[in-house]
């Protein structure tokens, strides 16, 4: 009997041990992914540093494994730092993580932006990084490239660059893999002399390419939308490939104050400054539409969506596209308030990913203005957590849809100032973002990620 009872013990141990992450097909599918565990933890921190902003953070397709890009803001250098098995990485502090020097010439890596894709090319297959920044050195954009079967398997090339030293290109740089695993780059470029702001966008198209100014041959640029008058025109973009492997963008429209959605049309009827391109203003007010971040419909029945700051109201807000009865600026898309945050005028933390169900879920920088120290917050709908009302919002239909909650804060620290958030193919989060001590003047790159856990059996003796 005490053998019998021994081994169940033994059993449990093993399970509980090896409940750490599980897959999602151990886990049923009624459980609310919101409710899994988080666990958090320093990816990269040593005295005196200043690693951890411009964060932008993706997931491998296959292994699930997250891909964080990051900018050393005392070296000027661009880094990457990944999960590897637990013991075997490099980063400070943490030989569970795998930290790569991928840039060093001049001061280069700000306005990180990453993908990772998976692709079978000649019965092999491969992973593939690509991460665009700005070379703040040359005021360029450019785009670092791994492929781990080739020899370097980094290549890093100037895609865009100023015609003139009055000119600037590549800055709040957003970055995707489309369908066909071709990268794409959203960002901003403005010229202090002509005093344009606009918004472009870089393909890379092969031997059809056209260079950007000198740039690589194998890419091709073009301007989406611009302004005459105003160099902060086109800022804060963020793009995503829908489900007909279109780019959609989005950006800041300082002119109107307003956050501004564009996608291609190929009749050349479109009303932006490019009219093969079609701009749209989703929602207007006095400095709403920073800091976005858009998800693109992935069937034609699923939704476009934003998450984006209210600077003047000191509010987050979402967005989400319908059959013309919304209640934006624009009646394609109903807007609500989800947290508030305060009010700043310099960089604010906000990232949002959307998962399989269509359950949107956004990280971002909480408590400016108050003596508490900044925070880590993540907000959910109501039903990531299988709740009947939540906590935080505009009120919908008479009830609060949205769950808020603290991820992280700690003493004398702001959290989240950069931040990024990413789910695995499991519907589980990662959110990479900044950490800032104050005292010691240091910055420090942090990550909270969600673990599925096993509820064991009860066992009987």
């Amino acid at each position: 009997m005490k053998i019998k009872t021994m081994f169940f013990c033994l059993l449990a141990v093993i399970l509980l041990i090896s409940s750490v992450a599980v897959d999602a097909a151990n886990v049923p599918e009624s459980r609310p992914l919101g409710n899994e565990p988080w666990s958090k933890e320093f990816v990269d921190s040593y005295p005196n540093a200043k690693v951890g902003t411009h964060v932008s953070i993706a997931h491998h397709p296959l292994n699930g494994k997250a891909y964080i890009s990051y900018y050393d803001a005392v070296n000027g250098d661009l880094w990457l730092a990944y999960q590897v098995s637990p013991g075997t990485g490099n980063c400070h502090g943490n030989n569970d993580w795998k930290c790569v020097l991928v840039d060093s010439e001049g001061d280069v890596g700000q306005f990180s932006s990453i993908d990772v894709t998976y692709v079978t090319q000649f019965q092999l297959s491969i992973t593939i990084i690509g991460i665009a920044y700005h070379d703040a050195t040359n005021r360029a954009l450019k785009f670092a490239d791994y492929r781990e079967n080739r020899m370097p398997p980094w290549r890093i090339s100037t895609l865009d660059a100023p015609l003139t030293s009055t000119g600037s290109r590549g800055t709040y740089a957003s970055m995707k893999f489309d369908n066909n695993n071709v990268p794409v780059i959203g960002y901003h470029t403005q010229d202090t002399y002509g005093i344009v702001g606009a918004v472009k966008i870089a393909s890379r198209v092969g031997a059809d390419g056209t260079g950007c100014n000198g740039g690589s041959p194998d890419w091709s640029c073009e301007i989406i939308d611009s302004a005459q008058g105003n160099i902060d025109f086109g800022t804060h973009v963020s793009i995503d490939i829908n489900w007909l492997n279109n780019a959609n963008v989005a950006f800041f429209n300082s002119v109107d104050n307003s956050l501004d959605f564009a996608r291609p049309v190929a009749s050349g009827t479109g009303s932006c400054s490019n009219n093969y391109w079609n701009c749209i203003t989703v929602d207007q007010g006095s400095g709403r539409g920073k800091y976005i971040s858009i998800y693109a419909k992935k069937s034609l029945q699923d939704r476009t969506r934003f998450a984006y700051y209210d600077q003047s109201e000191g509010k987050i807000r979402y967005a989400y596209s319908v059959s013309g009865t919304g209640n934006c600026t624009n009646s394609g898309f109903n807007c609500y308030w989800v947290d508030e945050v305060g009010t700043s005028n310099g960089h604010f933390g906000l990232s949002m990913a959307v998962d399989d169900q269509g359950l949107p879920i956004i990280a971002y920088m909480e408590g400016l203005g108050e003596e508490a120290p900044i925070r880590l917050r993540i907000a959910r709908p109501r039903s990531a957590y299988g709740e009947n009302y939540g906590n935080c919002g505009e009120e919908q239909d008479m009830f609060l849809i949205w769950t808020c909650k603290t991820l992280d804060s700690y003493g004398d620290t702001d959290m989240a100032e950069y931040v990024g958030v990413s789910l695995n193919s499991a519907g589980l989060a990662t959110v990479a973002y900044s950490v800032d001590f104050h005292l010691d003047d240091q910055t420090f790159l942090r990550v909270a990620e969600q673990h599925f856990k096993i509820y064991l059996p009860l066992i009987n003796k």
